[in-house]
């Protein structure tokens, strides 16, 4: 066993690492390795174009996206083009409405599909 002297007073010196420290740093190591494997896998399959994990898929979109069922459909968007939608506005199928733009408070109406002062896009 050797000493360290420091100031007069005589310390014990512990070796440069022990068993216990190489054995901790060793699981240490290991469960972060795991951690990280499985997140590799996790964004693996998360983004996968098979079905074969089409609810861990689902679950990750709900977390993470819009869920499928707020989603609109390929069908849906087929027949609405943005040109049809604005003509029926401006046809009188949405009923007449003055309201400040929630963004600047200039009065819009029905006809305004943006706001005129500050460009903001309205429903």
């Amino acid at each position: 066993m050797t000493a360290l002297f420091l100031n007069g007073t005589m310390y014990a010196a512990m070796p440069f690492m022990s068993w216990f420290d190489a054995g901790a740093t060793a699981i240490v190591l290991l469960v972060a390795g795991a951690l990280l494997g499985g997140m590799f896998m996790f964004v693996r399959i998360a983004t996968d174009d098979s079905d074969r994990y089409k609810e861990l898929k689902e679950i990750v979109e709900t977390l993470f996206g819009t869920p499928a069922h707020l989603k609109r459909q390929p069908e849906e968007n087929a027949g609405s083009t943005p040109a049809k939608s604005q003509s029926a506005a401006s046809s009188g199928t949405v009923s007449p409405f003055s309201e400040p733009c929630p963004a600047c408070g200039i009065t819009v109406t029905e006809r305004d599909s943006d706001c005129p002062a500050c460009g903001l896009r309205l429903l």
